[in-house]
């Protein structure tokens, strides 16, 4: 599901930003921009985020701004600044580029600092203010996602409405065309009646195949238990994404054993209507937690 959550958290000397964009997946898939000085809390925080959101790209954002104190700590690494240059100039001549090498390509690369060797001991303490502010991030993404969840609620519900609204009238129509069935019925019995080598179990199996392929009331039963467990799972309030799926994949083999049945133009058209309702719904699904 789509949305954007922001936290700003500030203590001892430092402010952590967290942003968070997340567009519409089927899985999660985390993509993490950290500062390098933060690299060895990477995977913590991807885990982090992994436990709290179960589906969707997201995009993390994570700036960490430090006092003039911390930063004066921070010494500029010459020499390694002049093997990353000689580094560039000889991919530049190699590669015949004739634009020169300046400041900002330098600088571009971090390990041209140095930091200090009590780095790891300073960012192990400011981890919990780290933590904090990407927590705080994940529950203001989570509260955008939950509105648009409630409007994919809304229309879920009209739509299930509407299916369950075809659901009576292919009963209607059911009922409209039994008397047409058994007069066919009745016609093919005399066709059998009047062969010279009549088969009264061959009769019996007729009646049979034909009873039950006009028969779509245990479907349709069947298909109004599935949209009554769906409205239930969607007011649950916990993550029901691949419950929904699955209440998906039942009511579609059931339309379909339907309109397999259904010997008649106007059932086909409604099985048709559910069709494309129910694909609307599916492709919704595919990025509900």
């Amino acid at each position: 599901m789509t949305g954007f959550g922001r936290a700003e958290v500030s203590e001892s000397n430092v402010t952590f930003t967290t942003e968070i964009r997340s567009v519409n997946n089927r899985y999660c898939e985390v993509s993490l921009k950290i500062p390098q000085s933060l690299q060895n809390l990477e995977n913590e925080i991807r885990e982090l985020i992994q436990k709290r959101v179960s589906r969707g790209k997201l995009h993390v954002f994570i700036r960490m701004d430090e006092g003039v104190e911390a930063v004066t700590r921070i010494h500029f690494d010459r020499e390694a600044a002049l093997t990353y240059y000689r580094m560039l100039e000889e991919l530049r001549y190699s590669l015949s580029i004739d634009e020169p090498i300046n400041m900002d390509h330098i600088l571009s690369n971090e390990s041209v600092f140095k930091i200090p060797d009590d780095h790891i001991d300073r960012i192990e303490k400011m981890r919990p203010i780290l933590i904090d502010c990407v927590e705080k991030a994940i529950e203001d993404l989570k509260k955008m996602r939950a509105q648009e969840g409630n409007h994919l609620k809304k229309d879920f519900m009209e739509r299930l409405d509407a299916i369950d609204q075809v659901c009576e009238t292919i009963k209607n129509l059911c009922t409209e065309r039994v008397p047409d069935a058994r007069k066919k019925l009745n016609e093919r019995i005399e066709t059998l009646l009047e062969t010279d080598n009549f088969d009264r179990e061959r009769l019996e199996i007729e009646i049979a195949l034909l009873a039950d392929k006009l028969d779509v009331t245990e479907e349709l039963v069947r298909l109004e238990s599935h949209t009554k467990f769906f409205r239930e799972a969607l007011d649950d309030g916990e993550s029901v994404g691949r419950k929904l799926n699955f209440l998906i994949q039942e009511m579609h083999r059931e339309i379909n054993t339907i309109g397999s049945k259904a010997n008649h133009a106007g059932i086909a058209h409604h099985v048709v209507d559910l069709k494309e309702s129910l694909e609307i719904i599916r492709e919704q699904i595919q990025n509900i937690e």
